[in-house]
């Protein structure tokens, strides 16, 4: 995998946070937070795919890390998470090496929103803890967090969709006090399944949510 310049990387950085980012201003009214919502929808894609390509970032391609995990922080998040996913059957943890950067990869899949909605149930939500749970832990992280969905429907409202749906874990996270210039979002739409679309189980696997933590 090339390896691109630091200043590109940098300059990335600092335009992917600024677009993902969203205000945790409580005092925000409610057409305010919305044109937020609509305006970080829209535009921060952009910023996340720049980021991404940059640093060869595919969650789906990277590089599972066998035996010790180099960093100290990715090691304990590694652990805490899998024991407190133990119980969940569908979210995967894996360290894994992208662009010869270290990342834990959590896969929270058959995730069940809303039918062509981004809105999860609190079920769902209480999937996503042990996550926030690690962010919280470790303020010296930053989690780029990727929507994906199965192949109903065009490739343009999949893509939406993605986007749409990393946004509101987003607004999860940063509601539960993750600050926003910690998290990156991306949407990739049918894109990188897991699975056959060819079945109902296939395409629920598909519907996930990837976690890449790493240490800022």
């Amino acid at each position: 995998m090339k390896t691109q310049p630091k200043i590109l990387l940098g300059s990335l950085l600092i335009s992917a946070i600024a677009l993902s980012g969203c205000s945790q201003n409580r005092q925000m009214t409610k057409d305010e937070r919305e044109t937020e919502k609509n305006v970080v929808t829209g535009v921060a894609a952009i910023g996340g795919a720049l980021l991404a390509n940059a640093m060869g970032m595919d969650s789906t391609g990277g590089k599972i890390l066998v035996g010790a995990i180099s960093g100290v922080t990715a090691r304990h998040i590694y652990d805490e998470v899998n024991r407190e996913t133990a119980d969940d059957p569908n979210t995967d943890v894996h360290p894994v090496e992208i662009g010869e950067q270290e990342f834990i990869r959590v896969q929270v899949k058959d995730v069940n929103f809303h039918s062509g909605s981004a809105q999860l149930d609190p079920y769902e939500l209480q999937r996503l803890q042990p996550v926030l749970n690690a962010l919280s832990r470790y303020p010296n992280t930053r989690v780029y967090v990727e929507g994906h969905t199965d192949s109903d429907g065009t490739h343009q409202y999949n893509q939406q969709l993605s986007e749409n749906r990393a946004k509101t874990v987003a607004f999860y996270l940063m509601d539960n006090g993750i600050s926003r210039d910690r998290i990156i979002t991306y949407g990739y739409g049918e894109e990188r399944p897991i699975a056959s679309n060819n079945t109902a189980e296939g395409k629920r696997l598909n519907r996930r949510v990837t976690f890449l933590i790493s240490e800022i």
